[in-house]
């Protein structure tokens, strides 16, 4: 009785090593990408949508294609193309410091995750926040205290609005024209000074 014995090269489980971790790598790049750029302003106005739509919580309902829980309103203010859920939605953002949150960015705290409207304070310890919050509530804007276990959470995608510069004024040269009138076509005498009223 024979026994066949399959013998794999270094060089080929190195092949299929590097394949793999190819192939691993772009399917985490295609679940953590983000949609597209969006700016500040845009998050706002898709996050106040919904608060002026008044948008239940719900862990299983949806609304314009996202989840219409705490991290399904954060993924649709993002515009992302899925509901991440408050564990994964850091895979399309990054974690900042406290003193660089701006309008836009998001506060995670464990289980929740909100977008981050703007300091109630200039303590920095009162925030306005809009929110998905919980069953029974609709989408609310409203204000809170920081915690200490919160983190500052900001969109890989997001965009600050082009600064407007104010254009320097050119100089200008004014300079005077001098008007060159044959005598035949003047019917009268020009006055010395005329009248600009």
């Amino acid at each position: 009785m024979q026994v066949s014995q399959s013998v794999t090269s270094p060089a080929a489980l190195r092949r299929f090593g590097l394949a793999f971790f190819v192939a691993a790598a772009l399917m985490l790049t295609v679940h953590t990408a983000p949609a597209s750029a969006i700016t500040r302003t845009e998050v706002l106005k898709r996050a106040n949508h919904w608060v002026a739509k008044r948008v239940p919580y719900s862990q299983r309902g949806y609304f314009q294609g996202y989840r219409r829980d705490c991290s399904g309103f954060v993924s649709m203010s993002w515009k992302l193309k899925t509901s991440y859920t408050s564990r994964t939605i850091s895979a399309v953002a990054k974690r900042i410091p406290k003193s660089k949150l701006r309008p836009g960015d998001a506060i995670h705290t464990p289980g929740h995750v909100a977008i981050f409207g703007g300091w109630a304070n200039k303590s920095h310890t009162r925030y306005i926040v809009l929110e998905e919050s919980g069953r029974g509530k609709p989408a609310l804007k409203r204000v809170k205290n920081w915690r200490r276990n919160a983190t500052a959470l900001r969109y890989r995608g997001i965009k600050d609005a082009a600064r407007k510069v104010a254009a320097k004024p050119k100089p200008v040269t004014v300079v005077a024209a001098s008007i060159v009138m044959p005598q035949t076509t003047i019917a009268a005498p020009l006055p010395v000074t005329a009248p600009f009223n």
